[in-house]
């Protein structure tokens, strides 16, 4: 019997998936080419030496109920978002991909509560709503617009645990229920050319999660996700995540393009972005850390595009140790970054912030141009919205105006950075539902806490619509020297 009939013959998803996991049961060291149709499955498992080939038309799609699904028992770390559901698995597998001009389509909505925001449209009482379903406090708000996962989900979408030269190629993703590839202690990892189309409001569905793996090339993908697109991890069931090139890319995202952490229980390091274009994204570039690891040697550059998607809390660049839950008094370290030959359009900040006791050290930024088209108040939407993601460590500097922000930062060079700001009256976002207008409000170039270095940046200026003199440099127990 062929792969086709097989298929074709199987009466449920889980009887399908049986019948292809028995080709590549059977296919050790070949290909297994998926037919054109589409094919609703449960859990695959790919084996050594095995490549999964989705031929033009291939459509592996998800199947819907939960319960069909083998429970996998690897959860991890605690994270709701690494459920032990998967679409497709490889564990401890060498020699491994998924290749072709098919796709895997997580059918996401299958697996999703509709936004409260259309659920407010409708007229539904949303603290009502809430209290009947017990819903946590953030989606009390009649605005909020990301769909809401349920507790069980397929997520990861696709997992690949331990494993070693891991390729995927050609094959485009869609509508993940939540991570779409987790690779989790991998090496040797290429991955090129593939096209990611997750719903930008779909709730935590990352691109890539690329956790404790090392000698990783990402190169020519296209990705739009709800969450974030491309982002490392080392979480405290992996290891430390090394010698990671991420070029060529195209990213969209409500979250960050390009991120490093925040899970940091082990180090990341060796790190270089280059030569990404941002179709949109809530932060251009996030480092940040929640424990106590290592971020080290990070090379970003030749980073174009726009943070400017309709969601607050904007930032251009974004960098922060925080203690987050942890009551040990431990921090991170992070320190040799350099970001350079940037044009970033955005309402928000470059902010690089650490919770007292803490430092960002050997930070470098050149070459950046800053566009605003409006600028966000920190003052104003900070308190508005509530996220562990806004450098909750350090009160002053997460709601100081700045183009620029600086909290315990030591050995910090900023050169050639130029900002563009709005003419008066462009206000601080495009007064949508989600970004509430408020007024223009006046930005320092650069404010400072507790920092060192130096700035030869003479066109990175001050915003001063109202011409009250605000001061370019502001410094606050810090002794960063001015050139210009």
């Amino acid at each position: 019997m062929d792969l086709r009939t097989a298929l074709v013959s199987a009466d449920h998803p889980r009887a399908r998936a049986a019948a292809l996991q028995g080709f590549i049961d059977r296919a050790a060291g070949t290909v297994v080419e998926v037919p054109p149709g589409t094919w609703v499955v449960t859990t695959i498992f790919l084996r050594s030496g095995t490549t999964l080939r989705l031929a033009r038309g291939a459509v592996l799609a998800c199947h819907p109920e939960v319960a069909d699904y083998p429970d996998l028992g690897h959860g991890g770390d605690g994270n709701k978002d690494r459920q032990p559901f998967h679409l497709i698995v490889a564990q401890g597998a060498t020699d491994v991909g998924i290749t072709g001009e098919g796709t895997i389509d997580g059918n996401g909505f299958a697996f999703w509560d509709e936004p409260m925001i259309v659920l407010a449209k409708r007229g539904v009482d949303v603290d009502a709503y809430c209290d009947a379903h017990r819903l946590a406090p953030v989606y009390r708000n009649p605005v909020h617009p990301w769909w809401r996962e349920r507790k069980r989900r397929v997520s990861p979408l696709v997992q690949f645990e331990r494993c070693t030269r891991v390729r995927l190629d050609g094959i485009l993703i869609k509508d993940s229920p939540g991570w779409t590839v987790h690779l989790d202690a991998c090496d040797d990892v290429r991955i090129s050319d593939v096209t990611l189309r997750n719903h930008l409001f779909g709730p935590n569905t990352d691109g890539f999660d690329i956790n404790g793996c090392r000698d990783v090339v990402v190169s020519g993908c296209d990705l739009t996700c709800g969450d974030d697109a491309i982002i490392l991890k080392s979480t405290a069931d992996s290891r430390a995540c090394e010698r990671i090139v991420v070029t060529g890319c195209i990213l969209a995202s409500n979250c960050a393009a390009l991120g490093l952490g925040a899970e940091t229980a082990h180090a990341i390091r060796d790190v270089v972005f280059s030569g990404n274009v941002i179709r949109q994204a809530l932060r251009g570039v996030q480092i940040e850390m929640w424990e106590a690891g290592i971020i080290e040697n990070i090379t970003i550059t030749g980073l174009t595009g726009s943070s400017t998607a309709d969601v607050p809390l904007q930032r251009a660049i974004s960098l922060n140790i925080q203690h987050h839950t942890r009551t040990d008094g431990a921090l991170g370290k992070m320190r040799g970054i350099r970001i350079s030959d940037c044009t970033l359009t955005s309402r928000g900040r470059i902010i690089a912030t650490a919770a007292d006791g803490a430092a960002i050290e050997d930070l470098s930024l050149a070459g950046i141009r800053l566009n605003f088209p409006a600028v966000e108040d920190p003052a104003v939407s900070v308190l508005r919205q509530k996220s562990s993601q806004m450098a909750n460590s350090s009160p002053e500097a997460r709601v100081a105006r700045g183009a620029l922000v600086a909290d315990n930062c030591h050995r910090l060079v900023v050169r050639d950075v130029v900002t563009v700001w709005p003419t008066a009256g462009a206000g601080a976002a495009a007064n949508t539902e989600l970004n509430q207008f408020h007024a223009d409000a006046p930005h320092h170039a650069a404010w400072l806490r507790r920092s060192d270095g130096l700035i030869d940046a003479p066109y990175l200026t001050a915003f001063d619509p109202a011409h009250s003199g605000i001061t370019r440099i502001a410094q606050q127990a810090s002794r960063v020297e001015v050139l210009r």
